[in-house]
Formats: structure tokens, C-alpha cells, sequence
């Protein structure tokens, strides 16, 4: 049975490291056509030359999120699956910071669990929608949102670095609305 508990920054003091880790063979490439009269764009599934690898570590209790809320999956006292957010109340969304499932629990129902408690928090707390931000490299990841309801609702593309469209790494921002009372 998934236990889901909230954690918080003073159970980790020296930090709570999360690891950002994935591989795909797809990605969606975007293409920006500039008119007179706008602009218009496109994003479309393309197949990887090579596999794209993505690896970095990073502390979950960053300093920057004071607010942050922490949860974590637990499997058998194993911890097997994390979700931090935070609420913005200047536009009152919840912006899910880290959704992460351990490799050997992943497809087993984990990332949905934590993505119904979230959506379960979210509408506790009144906001009117979720969001969350992802990569064009990272396809499963958009698949499991898109699963779940979630749609685009744009793209930065110099999030990362001043090459993230050569890069195959743009990062888009995507959106649940949640019902209104």
C-alpha cells in the first residue's frame, strides 16, 4: 500500500537531494514562424537521432521556494516516489515544483497517486488551476500530463541556456484548471 506523508526541510539537514534523471527517443520540436501580422508556431513529435540522456542532481529544499510543501510516496518504508509544489497566491495556481518516481516503480501508478494528491490539495486550498513546467525532450513526462488532463499553455525558449531550441530542451509550461465551486 502507497503511503504518501508530508516531509519538510528540517527533517533533511543536510539537504534532500532529488535526482533529475530520464532518457527518450522522441521529443517535440518547435518551430517559430514570425508574420507581419503575429506569429505563429508549431510543435511536432520527432524521433531523436540518438538517445537523448538527462541527468542532474539537485537539492528539493531549494532556498529560493520558502513555501514549498514536500510529499513523498512510501512503499514498505521505501521511499519510491516525491512531489514538492508551492502555492502562488498573486495568481492562486499551484505550481508543482519536482514530480518524481523512482526508475524500478515507474508505470506502477505512483506518478498518478501523487498527481491526484496534488490535484486533491489544490482544490482544498481553493486555486484555480495547476501548473508545472517540463522539457520538449522530456516526452514521457508530457505524456503522463497530457494523461492527466494537463494542456500547453506556453514556451520559454531561453529558459535554460541561448540554444535550448538547437538543444532539443525548450521548456514549456503546461496547465490543469481545476473546477470552480
Amino acid at each position: 500500500m502507497i503511503n504518501i506523508r508530508r516531509v519538510n526541510k528540517e527533517d533533511y539537514p543536510n539537504g534532500k537531494k532529488v535526482i533529475y534523471q530520464y532518457s527518450s527517443d522522441q521529443y517535440y520540436d518547435i518551430s517559430i514562424m514570425e508574420k507581419e501580422s503575429g506569429w505563429s508556431f508549431d510543435l511536432s513529435a520527432m524521433n531523436f537521432k540518438e538517445k537523448f540522456e538527462k541527468y542532474e542532481e539537485a537539492n528539493i529544499f531549494d532556498e529560493s521556494l520558502p513555501q514549498l510543501e514536500c510529499y513523498v510516496a512510501e512503499l514498505h518504508d521505501d521511499e519510491v516516489g516525491v512531489i514538492s509544489f508551492t502555492h502562488e497566491k498573486w495568481n492562486n495556481v499551484l505550481r508543482i515544483q519536482d514530480l518524481h518516481v523512482k526508475k524500478s516503480m515507474q508505470a506502477k501508478g505512483i506518478g498518478s497517486r501523487l498527481m491526484n494528491y496534488a490535484k486533491r490539495c489544490g482544490k482544498e486550498i481553493g486555486v484555480r488551476a495547476i501548473v508545472l513546467e517540463t522539457q520538449t525532450s522530456n516526452f514521457s513526462a508530457i505524456k503522463f500530463y497530457r494523461k492527466h488532463g494537463f494542456k500547453l499553455t506556453g514556451f520559454d525558449l531561453l529558459s535554460y541556456s541561448n540554444n535550448d531550441v538547437e538543444k532539443k530542451e525548450v521548456r514549456i509550461e503546461m496547465g490543469y484548471i481545476l473546477e470552480q465551486k
